[in-house]
């Protein structure tokens, strides 16, 4: 079979335009058409000057950055390198090549706007249909900071801090110590990087990063002080504490896919129709307890609405959010953590709270196996709103049979009696139903592939940016690209792919 000819030096009769080159279904196109229907004045974004004072047009950068995040490209030098070397790219931004610092000048300058970006995305998909608001499902997921250092508690900051300041000392004292030969050294040798210590190599920047490190830390512990005392220190028996990043203070230790690592919780809300991202925001925090109601109010303001029935896991319920949630527009499913609880352990779910019974003649709880549990004390429930907690407790419960199961505690088995336990039994009670559990299964067949798409197409492995600021505009540009990957994909090929038809040329021509 004859081989087909090829040479890399075969001259044009016509030099080619670059759009005869980038088919018509191509999703650089549509990146063009959809930035060019932007208001940008009214989305706020600002331009970035280039080298030599030249100013960039605000849709080019735009461009440049919107396909980028489309087509797994995130970083600046990147992005700078595809400009000069892709070829829709290079259609896209007309041949201009702004460097990888004026890329990240623009994207540090409209942060704000960015989520303006995403919210667009997400009116569109409500205007073409792909919304349809019958279900949604609401989840978090938990990505890594861009540093890799490792996390800090105050006491390895604290030896840290005091290593810093005695090489700062020997510094602004001229101490002098021997070189190599035995002669004395003057202190810019002594303290020179590259015979310091490799964390010590510029002490000025440490020290800054120290000292933003440790306000960070005091903050946390307040706010720790005030909810949980935290884990113990093994060495010294007092609460560990919270960790802190010198790189990125503001990153939090959560556990991740591959261990304990430094990032940030990435919220988003997903509509079960065509799996379009309709809320999205990033927190600071490893869990997502406090997120369910800001989510819900976080859905209202970008998609105008909420669905007729919105899921989330157990890691979002709390009594206080389903008090929090009464009056909402939609019909809220929360899995709870304690049905999971009775099917891993059924041989405890006999001596369940719910399984005593309250006799309000005489103030007391029946155990299950008739013995009495008077009122015992009140407690004050500080993290949410200083309510009083009734506390009853039995006197005899070591002689029963079931002691060991029902309880281990020598004093007796205690029942705490809370204001919102009721909305906890009839909320138990609604996710036992047939309709709660084809939500929930729903559920997760909806939000999940979401962040496997995002991780796997367009590269969140972790955030490259560094501060919750930088990082929330990372997360709101990635999740504009994930809808406009959808709507190039429901939309746009299927238009393009008719006009072509109609006019008789093949696709793409």
């Amino acid at each position: 079979m004859p081989v087909r000819p090829m040479e890399r030096d075969q001259m044009w009769l016509l030099p080619p335009e670059f759009g005869e080159l980038v088919p018509q279904e191509h999703v650089v196109r549509f990146v063009a058409a959809f930035v060019e229907s932007l208001d940008l004045s009214a989305l706020g974004l600002q331009p970035a000057t280039g080298r030599g004072g030249l100013q960039y047009d605000a849709r080019v950068l735009l461009s440049a950055w919107v396909y980028g995040f489309m087509t797994k490209v995130r970083s600046t030098r990147r992005l700078e390198q595809a400009a000069q070397e892709n070829l829709p790219m290079m259609w896209l931004l007309g041949r201009q090549r702004p460097d990888h610092s004026t890329l990240a000048r623009f994207l540090q300058a409209n942060r704000q706007a960015l989520k303006g970006i995403f919210k667009e995305t997400v009116h569109t998909a409500v205007h073409l249909g792909l919304v349809d608001f019958a279900f949604q499902a609401i989840d978090g997921t938990r990505v890594a900071s861009v540093s890799r250092e490792q996390a800090l508690h105050r006491k390895e900051l604290e030896a840290l801090e005091e290593r810093l300041e005695q090489v700062l000392a020997e510094m602004e004292q001229g101490t002098k110590e021997p070189g190599p030969g035995g002669e004395d050294v003057g202190p810019e040798v002594a303290c020179d990087p590259q015979r310091m210590p490799a964390e010590l190599a510029n002490p000025a920047v440490l020290r800054e990063q120290v000292r933003a490190a440790r306000e960070e830390l005091d903050r946390r512990e307040a706010r720790r002080r005030a909810s949980n005392p935290g884990a113990l220190d093994p060495e010294t028996g007092r609460p560990r504490g919270p960790a802190v990043s010198l790189a990125d203070p503001e990153a939090v230790l959560m556990k991740g896919r591959h261990g304990y690592v430094m990032g940030y919780n990435a919220q988003a809300a997903v509509d079960a129709k065509e799996q379009v991202i309709v809320a999205a925001e990033v927190v600071a925090q490893a869990t997502d307890n406090d997120q369910l109601v800001p989510m819900l109010q976080e859905t209202e303001a970008t998609a105008g609405r909420l669905a007729d029935a919105t899921a989330f896991d157990g890691g979002f319920h709390s009594a206080q959010n389903l008090e929090a949630t009464q009056g909402m527009p939609t019909d809220l499913y929360v899995a709870d953590p304690e049905m999971h609880r009775a099917r891993s352990a059924p041989e405890k779910q006999p001596f369940h709270k719910d399984a005593f019974v309250y006799q309000a003649e005489s103030d007391t709880f029946l155990c299950p196996e008739g013995r009495t549990l008077p009122f015992d004390h009140h407690l004050r429930d500080k993290k949410h709103g200083d309510r009083l907690i009734r506390v009853y407790r039995g006197h005899d419960c070591r002689t029963c049979p079931h002691f060991g199961i029902c309880t281990k505690d020598r004093h007796g088995r205690r029942v705490r009696v809370r204001p919102q336990d009721e909305l906890l039994r009839r909320h138990r009670e609604k996710m036992r139903g047939d309709t709660a559990k084809a939500f929930m299964r729903q559920r997760s067949a909806v939000v999940e592939p979401v962040f496997a798409v995002l991780r796997e197409h367009l590269g969140l492995s972790r955030f490259l940016r560094r501060g919750l600021d930088n990082v929330r505009a990372e997360w709101h540009l990635l999740c504009a690209a994930y809808n406009l990957r959808k709507l190039w994909k429901h939309r746009w090929r299927a238009l393009t792919g008719r006009i072509g038809q109609t006019q008789g040329a093949p696709m793409g021509c």
